[in-house]
């Protein structure tokens, strides 16, 4: 995942990629109850892995080594009590794992059937109350950087992005940048790459002058996927 998303960054064109390969290794890592493994060989299986087979699949224009009706009830599978998902089915809802599922889904088209009514109504509402100044990804935990990215941009996907207090937010994120440069992940926390980049991505989603605006699903600038639309546009996508 990170390396397309790098490579389409850069502008390549993908005609290095070896596209089938790929495809074919995404088969082996689905298993049966529709997660992803992070490996053929045993390891970690979670609505992490899910979201990055998809977000290859999206990139490559090809699903075909994916099923995406195993994947949806995974993901479905996976909503917490409080109307929000967790990494898998009967864990906790988490902001991360909740912005990886809902992306997962509208990367197969499955979004608005999936979350519709009461459903979407109801994790809006968790959504919205992550937010004190800033977001924070869990209940009871402290605001943190990278949740500017992962709540805002489910909001986002969601077409609830007015519901975010982007002052507030902002004023959040400005607390966490730090003298050295790049963003903590709390005020007074030394800066790091993860949290700078998602700190940046936050004043992104409030449409800060000067920053490129993103396609939230890939996690990817919108200048960036323009540039894949036209890569893939060569290639006829295989569903």
């Amino acid at each position: 995942y990170t390396a397309l998303c790098t490579l389409l960054i850069l502008g390549d064109d993908l005609s290095g990629v070896a596209r089938q390969p790929i495809v074919a290794a995404l088969r082996q890592l689905q298993l049966a109850n529709g997660s992803c493994s992070a490996t053929a060989y045993g390891s970690e299986n979670d609505m992490r892995f899910l979201y990055c087979a998809c977000a290859i699949s999206s990139m490559l224009g090809d699903w075909t080594g994916l099923d995406r009706e195993r994947a949806v009830g995974y993901i479905m599978g996976s909503l917490c009590y409080d109307d929000a998902f967790g990494q898998g089915p009967g864990l906790e809802s988490h902001g991360g794992s909740t912005y990886c599922a809902v992306a997962s889904l509208a990367l197969m088209g499955s979004l608005e059937t999936a979350l519709a009514g009461e459903r979407r109504e109801r994790l809006l509402h968790w959504l919205v109350n992550r937010q004190r100044l800033g977001f924070h990804g869990r209940t009871c935990k402290p605001d943190d950087t990278c949740y500017s990215f992962w709540i805002v941009s489910s909001l986002q996907l969601l077409g609830a992005l007015d519901l975010v207090d982007a002052a507030g937010n902002h004023g959040f994120l400005l607390t966490t940048q730090t003298n050295y440069g790049g963003f903590g992940k709390w005020p007074e926390y030394p800066p790091d790459l993860l949290h700078s980049y998602f700190g940046v991505c936050g004043f992104t989603l409030m449409r800060h002058p000067g920053l490129l605006p993103l396609d939230v699903a890939l996690n990817i600038s919108e200048r960036a996927k323009t540039h894949l639309a036209a890569v893939n546009s060569k290639c006829p996508p295989v569903q």
